[in-house]
């Protein structure tokens, strides 16, 4: 009998075994919103592209939403505007007719402030628009022909005037600048460099530059009755001197600005031609490229 008791009890432990070997595992949690499963259904099968372990929810309803994409970073300095430019003829390109000209690409004076505050027209008054030489059709020297682009260099422009670079050895000595307007005893004139006005005579300003190569500059037909200036007096680049007007001793002339650099020292020309002391120097390649700064906002110094 403790036999078969024995053998009862150890039948009954594997009936026991083998019944919970048959047991469903218990299944997932269904997703929110999905349908119950049906009783006793086997559990969906897990799509393979679901992350592991977040029981196939990419989001709860009370889980902050995340950042979207950053906006692109803007520049702390955004890209300058390009500098503004202007039209002006080759050196040494004078209107047909009115002289030989001289192309000399040099820049003389390097630093060179230019000599008008308000900007200006480079261009011949003697053969432009109400000039001795003009043309015919047009005799006002307010032309719109006068104040407008392109510059023109009129450097060795066909004049009695002694310039022994100009292949006749006489020619205009410098260059013609009219001001912003036709309007004289408005538009400031300026020095072109520190220095000392040397001499100021019955329709010209001298200033001599202080540091070397000591350039000489001369003004021709400002106000003569009204220069911020005096011999002898020390200038900076930009002050004023005084105001383009149209004096030329008793004969008057048109409203604009005669500007001339003269060497300092001796030296040679781009094509070799040698250049002495006090030589009148093409100023149209300075001018240029002064004219271009001030354009560009660039203070005189």
């Amino acid at each position: 009998m403790r036999a078969s008791l024995i053998a009862t009890v150890a039948a009954t432990a594997l009936l026991a075994l083998a019944a919970c070997d048959q047991k469903t595992p218990p299944a997932a949690p269904a997703a929110p919103g999905a349908p119950p499963a049906a009783p006793g259904a086997p559990p969906p099968a897990a799509d393979p592209g679901d992350p592991v372990g977040d029981g196939g929810a990419e989001q709860t309803p009370d889980e902050a939403l995340p950042a979207g994409p950053a906006a692109p970073a803007q520049p702390a300095n955004p890209p300058a505007s390009p500098p503004a430019t202007f039209q002006h003829l080759e050196t040494g390109d004078l209107i047909p007719g009115s002289g030989s000209g001289y192309l000399d690409r040099t820049v003389w004076s390097p630093d060179l402030c230019f000599p008008m505050a308000d900007g200006g027209f480079a261009n011949s008054q003697v053969y432009g628009a109400g000039g001795g030489k003009g043309p015919k059709d047009k005799t006002s020297q307010c032309d719109a022909m006068n104040y407008s682009l392109p510059w023109r260099d009129n450097f060795c422009e066909a004049r009695g005037y002694t310039s022994p670079i100009c292949a006749t050895g006489t020619g205009h000595q410098g260059q013609d600048i009219r001001p912003a307007t036709c309007k004289k005893n408005v538009h400031w004139v300026l020095a072109s460099e520190p220095g000392i006005i040397t001499d100021i005579g019955t329709y010209t300003v001298t200033l001599v530059g202080s540091a070397p190569p000591h350039r000489t500059y001369r003004y021709l037909h400002m106000a003569m009755g009204g220069l911020a200036v005096h011999e002898g007096d020390s200038v900076k680049a930009g002050d004023h001197l005084g105001k383009t007007s149209n004096d030329f001793g008793q004969t008057p002339t048109t409203i604009h600005t005669h500007f001339e650099i003269r060497a300092g020292v001796a030296g040679t020309t781009t094509d070799g031609k040698p250049v002495v002391l006090h030589t009148f120097l093409p100023p149209y390649a300075s001018l240029v490229a002064a004219y271009q700064r001030q354009l560009n906002g660039e203070a005189c110094h």
